[in-house]
């Protein structure tokens, strides 16, 4: 029997200082011990980079903070193995800014996690998402479209959501939309990514241990998703693709 509690997190926010993740080391180790408990055994950390959405952290400090965090993770959270990617806004020179070595890639392959914006009246419209992500598709990039579920224009749309993965585009769910989100429309198209097997990848989307900051919650969307699909597809969400991404597959 497969363990539910098996995954790999591509998408979180633990550099310390970088973004609006973690406040210090010894929080993003903590959201890596919590991790570990949901059944995590490697994390991607992800900051947010670009001009539009207010953080552009130095390259070289991301890098410094990661080795820090690699070494102290190495003692306190052994079982888990820490690799560096970036959640890039999806602008349309997003392709200048990932060869100018601004942020980076996951891995360094060349999947790109990116987002939109999606705040108050910031919502992006469909066709920006669209053009965006096939604009650095054609420059040779592998996109991966951060937690589709969350945006208003796919709540909309659905269908725009397969036009994206008909055209190659990837998606990455957040495990909490699966079945802790109070939102109705976010959960609802979730779990219709999943039953429509169009989820790539899942992550925590973690940000922090502080009040108000969002914690990973993944064992019981993970649960959802082995119960309500079928195993092979669920591992390959859970594991398997990341397993893929990394060997540059």
């Amino acid at each position: 029997m497969t363990d539910r509690k098996k995954f790999i997190d591509i998408h979180s926010h633990i550099i310390f200082g970088a973004d609006d993740g973690a406040e210090s080391v010894a929080e993003a180790i903590e959201l890596l011990k919590l991790d570990r408990e949901e059944g995590a055994y490697a994390v991607f950390a992800t900051p947010h980079y670009g001009i539009e959405n207010i953080y552009t952290p130095e390259a070289s400090l991301v890098m410094q903070k990661f080795e820090l965090l690699k070494e102290r993770a190495a003692k306190e959270v052994p079982e888990i193995k820490l690799y560096l990617g970036t959640e890039w806004y999806c602008a349309w020179t997003l392709a200048r800014r990932i060869r100018g070595r601004e942020a980076f890639r996951m891995n360094d392959t060349d999947y790109i996690l990116t987002e939109f914006l999606e705040y108050d009246q910031a919502h992006e419209k469909p066709e920006k998402i669209f053009s965006n992500l096939m604009e650095l598709k054609s420059q040779g990039f592998k996109p991966i479209l951060a937690h589709p579920e969350r945006y208003e224009a796919m709540q909309e749309d659905r269908e725009r959501l397969r036009e994206l993965t008909d055209n190659g585009i990837l998606l990455q769910v957040n495990a909490y939309d699966l079945e802790l989100n109070g939102s109705l429309k976010t959960k609802s198209l979730a779990r219709w990514l999943a039953k429509e097997r169009m989820i790539s990848f899942i992550g925590s989307d973690m940000h922090g241990t502080r009040p108000g900051a969002r914690r990973p919650r993944m064992k019981e969307g993970l649960n959802w998703l082995y119960e309500n699909t079928d195993e092979e597809y669920a591992d390959a969400v859970a594991f398997g693709n990341v397993e893929k991404l990394l060997l540059g597959k």
